[in-house]
């Protein structure tokens, strides 16, 4: 099968196509899936680079986003058949314990990703687990649910669990115009949050008022833009922040944060630590929150929104396989907009 492999950690021409990769085997409770569409997200550059205490089986196959059609089922697959239309869960718990249980099974100790810790995406077929399966509407193209696994599930998992935005509320996100930023925005503004959100040029900011988005900043012009979002809400700041960049925004979103409010982590694009004031987190009872992903079942609810036509993922470009290094050089640079799609 064709597939972009990653013999050694590196830049992005680190990233190699092939199209003599042997085509996966299957177990008795997965089954293979045809892809016809994944995409990029930012984790898979930093497992191109290399993440310490990561350890890759080389050669190893990036990507976390599954969207295709179901090629062959193992003998204990009685849900699905050949022929079914699927997204996958970027995860694969097969074992229970407590977080499975409790209905917390991305939280397992045992949770393997795709991508990550078992070839991904970047190929034309993948095993699944039965488990990790949800079904795909017609009304979904393969395009739009390439979008859903890895930032839409972040996004959804970040504003209505987490961040469990009310009607009313002040919602503040860095970079609105992500892939995981552009389905936050929908989905906060279907709440009836107010938006507040950033962007980098006149192009990203056209595009968040066109989502309805009132309030935009430029994150590279305005220098104070806590102290904007501080006006706009007389003082009080915003009830729920959510920032994926890390430390340069750290300081801003924490002057920005209402009392009682909360600041939602969900990325490390510049950097790994930061300093935290323990007074005044506790004085402004401001919660610090991290996640990632979420569970299948938001996934699935999530699903059912773009299947109502309630969300809307914005896709910038359509790659074939074979071009997943100008891929990964355009979000490396901040030129993508929204979401790149890779064809196998």
């Amino acid at each position: 099968m064709k597939a972009i492999v990653l013999e050694k950690h590196g830049a992005p021409d680190a990233l190699k196509y092939k199209e003599d990769i042997k085509t996966p085997a299957i177990s008795t409770d997965e089954v293979l899936v045809k892809i016809e569409s994944t995409s990029v997200n930012r984790v898979d550059l930093v497992i191109r680079n290399g993440y310490p205490g990561l350890s890759l089986n080389f050669p190893h196959i990036p990507g976390g986003d599954i969207a295709g059609v179901i090629s062959e089922t193992g003998s204990n697959v009685k849900e699905f058949k050949k022929g079914d239309r699927v997204v996958c869960w970027p995860i694969v718990i097969t074992e229970e314990d407590d977080f499975v249980l409790k209905g917390r099974a991305s939280l397992s100790p045992k949770w393997k990703y795709f991508g990550m810790h078992m070839n991904g995406s970047y190929a034309e077929y993948a095993s699944v687990h039965k488990s990790s399966l949800v079904r795909l509407p017609d009304s979904v193209t393969f395009d739009d649910a390439a979008a859903l696994p890895v930032a839409g599930l972040t996004a959804y998992h970040a504003v209505n669990t987490v961040g469990n935005l009310k009607k009313g509320e002040t919602f503040f996100i860095w970079g609105g115009t992500s892939g995981l930023g552009i389905i936050a925005v929908q989905l906060a503004l279907n709440s009836g949050a107010e938006v507040i959100a950033t962007a980098g040029t006149d192009e990203k900011a056209e595009l968040l008022e066109k989502l309805g988005v009132k309030n935009i900043f430029n994150h590279y012009n305005d220098k104070d833009i806590a102290g904007e979002v501080l006006k706009l809400t007389g003082g009080y700041g915003a009830d729920v922040v959510l920032d994926y960049i890390g430390p340069a925004t750290y300081e801003q979103s924490f002057k920005m944060v209402r009392k009682g409010g909360k600041i939602l982590w969900c990325g490390i694009m510049t950097g790994r630590e930061t300093n935290v004031s323990i007074h005044m987190t506790y004085l402004r009872h401001i919660s610090l929150m991290g996640l990632y992903l979420g569970e299948i079942n938001e996934l699935e609810e999530l699903v059912s929104i773009v299947a109502e036509g309630k969300v809307k993922p914005y896709i910038s470009e359509i790659l074939p396989l074979k071009d997943a290094v100008k891929a990964h050089t355009l979000i490396q640079e901040g030129k993508s907009i929204g979401k790149i799609i890779l064809k196998p």
